[in-house]
């Protein structure tokens, strides 16, 4: 049974005694989103989506000096690594649970798709076979029980409504296309959670986080680590 903030905060209080700083605040931070989401869940869905997005981040963005992230190729990495360590295939239960409704009705809707929008302003219709072809391909993945591909679909769908939001795309709890927002946030209700909790045994693997707890031994530990590769880099001049 999934977990609800308070839960989370709890087990994680009991489990993080064993984790690195890195790592605990990692998962201290998304589940402080979590508990902000599910404040605002009932009175306000834009903050609602927006806070449990924040919890999202937290749990899969990596700080790896590097300046040349997408977001499918950071995420299809971290929904690899999760569907890896989900014995209990409880991301795939999600999905297939509520793919007649939830995520079948995201998928299916044109405006939460990137294409369209690029569509729109060179003024063709060009996105309309990949749209095709990408909700084929999530079924095709659904039926297969390819999780790492349904669910790197299901995101970037929640990516284009993410970036509507915090982009000022669209108005506050307005009334148009209000549905996408209403439907990402009980995804993100569902799924983030579930990442939490997978990730609450595996500690190892996750990477740096950005803006790290100063003076913990993970941020002394990728200092002297940076130190290292601009000497490296230099000649050891």
């Amino acid at each position: 049974m999934k977990m609800h903030g308070k839960q989370l905060q709890d087990a994680l209080r009991e489990r993080r005694q064993g984790m690195g700083s890195c790592h605990a605040a990692r998962l201290h931070r998304a589940v402080s989103w979590v508990r902000c989401a599910e404040k605002y869940a009932e009175t306000d869905e834009d903050v609602g989506f927006i806070s449990m997005w924040i919890a999202f981040n937290a749990l899969y963005s990596v700080d790896d000096n590097q300046f040349d992230h997408s977001f499918r190729g950071d995420f299809a990495k971290y929904a690899e690594k999760l569907v890896e360590i989900d014995q209990n295939e409880a991301i795939y239960d999600c999905l297939w649970s509520n793919y007649s409704g939830l995520v079948r009705s995201l998928i299916n809707n044109k405006f939460v798709y990137g294409p369209y929008w690029a569509s729109q302003r060179e003024g063709n219709d060009h996105w309309e076979r990949s749209f095709e072809n990408s909700k084929k391909r999530a079924m095709h993945a659904l039926a297969n029980s390819d999780v790492p591909q349904l669910l790197t679909i299901v995101m970037e769908r929640l990516y284009v409504l993410r970036n509507q939001l915090v982009h000022g795309g669209v108005t506050w709890q307005s009334s148009v296309n209000r549905a996408q927002v209403i439907d990402g946030k009980r995804v993100l209700f569902k799924l983030v959670p579930i990442f939490i909790e997978l990730m609450f045994d595996e500690s190892d693997e996750w990477g740096d986080v950005f803006y790290p707890v100063i003076g913990s031994d993970d941020e002394l530990r990728r200092n002297q680590s940076n130190s290292a590769l601009r000497a490296s880099a230099s000649g050891g001049k």
